[in-house]
């Protein structure tokens, strides 16, 4: 479903720009388009990047990320990203463990896909910006843009703290797997139960953008961005072995990829 969510908002998006540039070629002058705002090309590019999930399921992420970029040419650049992304179990992964750890019924079952959540990262990728163009916002006030288009690769650090197995469970009815004071209140808890694992891996990462330029060397930035690693999980898991601190288990043989997709708000400062 991310998948062609993101393929949809890409599509979407060039057919947009195509459109904004064909109309622009026969409203203004020929030349017009011509005279750029500013010429990026030679020039060091310094950005600073917050991300907000565009989708949440499992998990939820608010990615920071500093920048910086060499643009080769006024369409191409290289540029380096690195970053923390703020992560958490949303309220759906959290009311499944409870409701996961009150049934008996349960004995054998599989983990959950897409639980791993990204941390530090760091990717380099390159830039490619075709269309160049304004927009008219008032009488006087004309917008310059990039769209363009981001691809790279890197590592990241991951963890994933499981909404099945828990080591000591504390209140079976209640679903409580942690030393919470208050029984109602999760809060309280300084110690969770649940199986927790860490690893470094790669990941992928393209968008989709625009960027803005506000004024000579300075540029808003808005993207679509796909951060894209391996899964990782197990599959056969025997609550009562683990429960018992047992290994149990296999690992899947297929666990595909995991999406992160964000919306990014970034500001760029070109020297």
């Amino acid at each position: 479903m991310t998948q062609r969510f993101l393929f949809r908002f890409v599509s979407l998006a060039l057919g947009l720009t195509a459109l904004t540039a064909s109309a622009q070629e026969q409203v203004l002058e020929p030349t017009a388009v011509r005279h750029r705002l500013f010429s990026p090309e030679e020039h060091l590019e310094a950005s600073i990047t917050v991300g907000l999930p565009a989708r949440e399921y499992l998990t939820a992420h608010y990615n920071l990320n500093v920048g910086v970029a060499y643009n080769l040419f006024n369409t191409f650049a290289l540029e380096g990203r690195a970053g923390y992304a703020l992560s958490r179990h949303t309220g759906l992964a959290r009311s499944l463990s409870e409701s996961f750890l009150a049934r008996e019924d349960k004995k054998i079952t599989d983990e959950l896909e897409d639980m791993w959540e990204m941390g530090a990262h760091g990717v380099l990728g390159a830039r490619w910006a075709p269309i160049y163009g304004k927009l008219s916002l008032l009488a006087d006030q004309t917008a310059h843009f990039q769209a363009y288009l981001w691809a790279g690769g890197g590592l990241a650090s991951l963890k994933r703290q499981s909404v099945i197995q828990c080591t000591q469970v504390v209140n079976r009815d209640l679903g409580i797997c942690d030393n919470r004071t208050n029984p109602d209140d999760a809060s309280t808890a300084t110690q969770s139960y649940w199986r927790t694992e860490s690893r470094i891996a790669p990941v992928v990462s393209g968008a989709v953008g625009f960027r803005f330029f506000v004024s000579s060397g300075h540029a808003v930035r808005f993207e679509l961005r796909d951060w894209v690693f391996a899964d990782q999980y197990r599959v056969n898991v025997s609550r009562e072995d683990w429960e018992a601190g047992r290994e149990s288990g296999a690992p899947a043989r297929n666990p595909g990829l995991t999406h992160l997709v964000q919306f990014d708000l970034g500001y760029s400062f070109l020297f």
